[in-house]
């Protein structure tokens, strides 16, 4: 008896309509019968898709979709994709290239409001869990403060600069004028590196102390400056910067 790995399964649906498939593998009837958990990636994206050309099926476009980007592929890829990309693929218009990015935003918020959920804002591994999160699919750098009470309970989340893909601008004026006007009494400040290195640069740790010193003339603790980049997060005050 051959049969084909999983893979290789969805490679030979691919190009066979809908229509022709047994009933009981068709994705509406499998996930009335299973659950959507029964269903492959290609089986999920065509029931958001709908129908596909008639040169093929929507799960012929389903897998197109899936490997669309270069590097990332699978459900993951959604995320680098641009509308104009999506409807690059015969079958794809202005809608479903927007329903499909749609979905992907909706999947990337329902993961923050879950690591929200868990957030400890005294504790450094959270708060770069969360922002790793939030800043995964950033080409450029951002800078967040977060003001937080006498009891690290967030007052507000204010994104202070928008940069280049290795700089942004601290303004201490800014950052004060923030904390001042929500009472903050701690701060932390995180920022993104998308280079991919959690590294400080001599300049991050220059801006980061002379705000640190500003806050001491003011009362205001800055108690943590946080870098995240890919998988990974790096707390100045746990490596001694602060």
């Amino acid at each position: 008896m051959i049969s084909l790995a999983p893979g290789e399964v969805e490679g030979v649906l691919m190009h066979i309509l809908v229509k022709d498939l047994a009933v009981c593998e068709r994705p509406y009837e499998k996930a009335e019968r299973y659950g959507v958990s029964a269903l492959s990636d290609a089986e999920l994206l065509s029931l958001i898709m709908r129908t596909g050309t008639k040169e093929a099926s929507v799960l012929d476009l389903a897998n197109q979709v899936l490997n669309a980007h270069d590097t990332q592929k699978g459900l993951l890829g959604l995320q680098f994709l641009l509308p104009q990309e999506l409807t690059k693929i015969p079958g794809i218009g202005k809608v479903k290239a927007i329903q499909l990015l749609a979905l992907a935003e909706i999947s990337k918020r329902m993961n923050l409001e879950q690591l929200q959920k868990k957030l400890e804002f005294h504790t450094p591994d959270t708060i770069g869990a969360y922002y790793r999160e939030k800043c995964r699919f950033l080409s450029v750098e951002k800078t967040f403060l977060l003001l937080l009470t006498n009891a690290h309970t967030l007052i507000k989340e204010v994104e202070l600069s928008s940069g280049t893909v290795n700089q942004t601008y601290l303004s201490p004026r800014e950052i004060f004028i923030h904390a001042l006007r929500y009472e903050a009494v701690h701060i932390v400040l995180v920022h993104n590196h998308p280079s991919g290195r959690v590294t400080p640069s001599e300049a991050d740790i220059q801006s980061t102390l002379r705000i640190r010193d500003a806050g001491q003339l003011l009362g205001i603790q800055v108690s943590d400056h946080i870098i995240v980049a890919g998988d990974h997060y790096l707390s100045m005050l746990e490596r001694g910067i602060l």
